[in-house]
């Protein structure tokens, strides 16, 4: 082997180990931006500081020292905000986007009461994502107003079709927008409802029916204080902070709780924008009834509260006004828990408004009364004391009867009181009746909510083909099955599925698709089951339910209430507290719940792989951030 031939080969040895030092040094690299993108997504996802990151470069160092990885890993503060904000963020509006030019789906807006110069207005989406067979919610922007017009339907729609437009994503492909029940969103003439309607005529509007289930049993409770002159709103808010932020008083209440043989806990919290913790409140205040009132009776206080809450306890008649409110409320409260519901339940609202109002005039109403319109609840005439119940079956809760006739049997109430307290209960029911007649939508947009029915696979059978061409004339624009031959199509593929027997779809479909909240409750997503039947196919290999399945899906994706907007303004809470009060609300703050949306806490995040190019972003959003604070 010649001298030259022998230098060459030197060389190219050289060159294999700067290639593979290369290599190496590049796979440490990669590895460690799959670490920092990783432990960015779980900061976002599990609201947690992000400051905390300044100390994990030195703590992985320090507890993995064999590990070239955590040597490498360099990712404080400034580093993770920008990955936040330049790579995993926009990573996911970016899927969220192309979904929403191709695909129906609704909107959501809801503001916020924030006292900033900033008015925080969350747009949500709600869309079919065929990769998991459910529907998903996820933001789209916070949408934040400013300056005298910010609360103004013109302020607020002009951002909302700022966002919109500024991704190109078609207003045509908008089935529905979810609001709160106020003029500003749902006026005739200036609102954002109106606006909305220029841009797409079909668009289904959505108010809350969470607030409309709570305003109404809030003026039910007036309509009882006006009768009998116990507000229970007020009293449990005066209880509460009676012995809130006061060792001596809780003590002296554990020592009365001793003395009655009652076992202490902590008097709930009620906060009167919440009708659900008012349930949990009443719950708690009666399991301590017997220790608060000798407490109140036994101590002497000058201040206001404890004059009032002293007065209270001394009628005989708190207790039984407070096991009326232990008996009715859950009616309202199981109403309101389905309205919360995170899974599609469109095809449910119409059957559950007319559960609830059937259960509101049952307690108070003859049942001949009620038989006689029980085709169409709401022509029921409840008002006349004819048509009611006597005092005797009118619903109180059989221990509230319990304790009434007690009191009466040992003369510590008398007879006025009785009379008083049964006109107090027939003013509640009647305001209760009276205002989810005139205020739920029972005659919405065209019926929208009846023909929504048809959706519900476990009653498919009481459907009618009426319903899903309600939606495909609605829609056509999306649903274009118009000719002779795809309407006949579309009918053949309805009645296929009415004939549909349960064990057509798996048992490991319907697993999937029942969700079980606590030991007896449980329902069925019927996202779930509809991603299985749009992909089942005929023998010869055509998809059995395209056309159907794709109506199916639309209608999935209207919202029910406004509760994912509150949740939004949950998450808000848990990140923008008083000791980060300084998060961008349309920057950092925005890119927290974009992840967290898209990656809820349901979802493992030691799961979740980064793609690569996001990891490139990663890496660009970084450079970028140095580079262009080295010229400044």
């Amino acid at each position: 082997m010649g001298k030259s031939h022998k230098e060459l080969e030197k060389i190219k040895s050289s060159s294999r180990s700067i290639l593979s030092a290369f290599s190496t040094q590049n796979n440490i690299s990669d590895k460690v931006t799959r670490a920092e993108v990783k432990i960015a997504h779980l900061v976002a996802q599990h609201n947690l500081p992000i400051a905390s990151t300044d100390h994990l470069s030195p703590i992985f160092a320090d507890i993995f020292p064999d590990s070239q990885i955590a040597k490498n890993y360099a990712s404080a503060l400034t580093k993770t905000t920008c990955i936040l904000n330049g790579a995993i963020a926009p990573h996911f509006r970016s899927m969220l986007v192309d979904q929403m030019k191709t695909r129906p789906y609704s909107l959501a807006v809801d503001g916020s009461n924030d006292t900033g110069l900033e008015k925080m207005n969350p747009l949500t989406v709600r869309i079919y994502d065929v990769n998991t067979s459910m529907v998903k919610f996820d933001l789209l922007d916070m949408c934040c107003t400013s300056g005298r017009g910010s609360a103004t339907a013109e302020g607020i729609f002009s951002k909302i079709k700022e966002k919109i437009d500024l991704h190109d994503i078609p207003w045509e492909n908008c089935v529905a927008f979810g609001v709160d029940n106020t003029s500003v969103n749902l006026g005739k003439r200036n609102s954002i409802k109106t606006r909305v309607k220029q841009e797409t005529e079909s668009c289904y509007f959505v108010g809350c029916p969470c607030h409309l289930v709570h305003n109404l049993a809030c003026r039910a409770s007036d309509a009882f204080q006006s009768e009998v002159g116990f507000d229970v709103e007020d009293f449990c808010v005066d209880i509460y902070y009676w012995f809130d932020k006061s060792t001596k008083r809780k003590s002296i209440l554990a020592e009365f709780c001793n003395f009655c043989d009652t076992e202490y806990k902590q008097v709930i919290k009620h906060v009167n924008t919440r009708w659900l913790s008012l349930e949990r409140a009443v719950d708690r205040n009666l399991d301590l009834f017997e220790a608060t009132k000798s407490y109140f009776k036994s101590t002497k206080e000058s201040q206001a509260r404890f004059k009032r809450l002293r007065n209270i306890f001394q009628d005989q008649m708190t207790e039984v006004y407070l096991l009326f409110y232990q008996s009715v409320l859950p009616v309202f409260t199981t109403f309101n828990k389905f309205l919360q519901r995170e899974d599609p339940c469109i095809h449910a609202v119409y059957p559950q408004m007319t559960s609830f109002l059937k259960k509101l005039l049952g307690k108070f109403v003859r049942i001949d009364v009620i038989k006689t319109n029980l085709s169409v609840l709401t022509d029921v005439d409840f008002r006349p004391i004819d048509n009611q119940l006597e005092d005797e079956n009118v619903f109180i809760g059989c221990q509230t009867r319990e304790t009434l006739s007690k009191l009466e049997d040992e003369g510590d109430i008398s007879p006025h009181q009785r009379k008083a307290f049964f006109k107090g209960v027939r003013a509640f029911y009647t305001k209760a009746a009276s205002e989810a007649v005139q205020k739920f939508p029972w005659q919405d947009e065209h019926d929208l909510l009846k023909h929504a029915r048809f959706i519900n696979v476990v009653a498919r059978e009481a459907a009618s083909f009426e319903d899903v061409l309600f939606f495909q004339r609605r829609y056509s624009h999306l649903l274009p099955y118009t000719t002779p031959q795809e309407s006949a199509a579309l009918q053949e593929e309805f009645t296929d599925y009415q004939l549909l027997g349960d064990t057509d779809i798996p048992a490991s479909v319907w697993d999937k698709a029942t969700v079980k909240e606590g030991r007896q409750e449980e329902y069925i997503r019927m996202d779930v089951i509809w991603g299985f039947l749009g992909h089942m196919v005929h023998a010869g290999g055509r998809l059995r339910f395209a056309k159907l399945s794709a109506v199916a899906k639309l209608v999935l994706v209207i919202p029910h209430s406004n509760a994912g907007e509150e949740r939004v303004f949950s998450m808000v809470r848990k990140n923008k507290t008083d000791f980060r009060n300084s998060l961008s609300v349309d920057g950092t703050l925005m890119s927290l719940l974009t992840v967290k949306l898209a990656n809820p806490e349901s979802t493992p995040c030691h799961r979740w792989e980064p793609p690569k190019d996001l990891m490139k972003a990663a890496k660009g959003a970084t450079m970028n951030y140095n580079r262009y604070h080295s010229k400044n």
